[in-house]
């Protein structure tokens, strides 16, 4: 292999690093909340219930969203709404880890880490394709799902382990670390330029996100409220319970 082909190799590699891992801090995130829920209810002196909500929030946050933050990248270009949202993410887990309180983490959390994921992950898929051919776009994509379902794995470990051992906020403050690399390395990657003309439709957007975010919603709920036929506990809007 001739020098060329080898930093060639190696700034692919930085690329596909620096992608899959943000991608892997993306589905770290929800496998560590689930495996701590009792012992971060207890630490900031709430219920479950609330930790719940705090995730359902950071799901909703995120689907109703995505759209808008594909979007965005469109407009200000794939790798600068990456870097944006790796900012906002870290933010969003070093205020996770410092909170006092569920109000404190459901901002954090739910509010700024599910924003710079709707920025992040759109991102990430168009980065893949202007990084790589179309040869070599199958295995790229592979790898970083490969790394989400990796993240999906170790959650439960990685969160059991500091849970017991340590504290879940120590999850949330290596993630600000793992951000900080990442944006070190994302200069390697190449750009999609933004495309010209195109702006964010409030309106629409608006609807996107409140259509988006029902569907979640109801999906969310149907566990607890049901699917056709009212539970006891669930609201009636259009039917009376016989």
């Amino acid at each position: 292999m001739t020098k060329t082909g080898g930093r060639a190799a190696g700034a692919t590699g930085a690329v596909l690093a620096t992608l899959a891992a943000g991608q892997f801090v993306m589905a770290l995130d929800t496998t560590v909340m689930n495996t701590a829920i009792a012992t971060v209810a207890e630490d900031l002196d709430t219920t479950v219930t609330g930790i719940q909500t705090a995730i359902t929030m950071y799901t909703l946050v995120m689907a109703s969203l995505m759209i808008t933050g594909g979007k965005v990248g469109e407009i200000v270009g794939r790798k600068r709404a990456f870097a944006i949202g790796c900012v906002v993410y870290a933010c969003g887990s070093l205020t996770t880890a410092l909170s006092p309180n569920l109000t404190v983490l459901m901002i954090g959390w739910s509010g700024l880490e599910g924003l710079g994921a709707v920025l992040i992950m759109p991102a990430i898929v168009a980065l893949v394709a202007s990084n790589f051919g179309k040869p070599e776009r199958p295995r790229a994509y592979g790898l970083v799902a490969a790394a989400g379902a990796i993240a999906a794995a170790l959650g439960p470990l990685i969160g059991g382990a500091f849970t017991t051992y340590a504290s879940w906020r120590w999850v949330f403050a290596g993630e600000v670390l793992i951000v900080a690399v990442i944006l070190v390395l994302v200069r390697r990657v190449n750009d999609t330029p933004a495309e010209q003309g195109v702006k964010l439709d409030l309106f629409g957007t608006a609807l996107s996100a409140l259509g988006l975010g029902l569907i979640v919603f109801g999906i969310l709920k149907s566990g607890t409220w049901g699917v056709v036929q009212p539970k006891p506990e669930a609201p009636e809007w259009m039917a009376c319970r016989r």
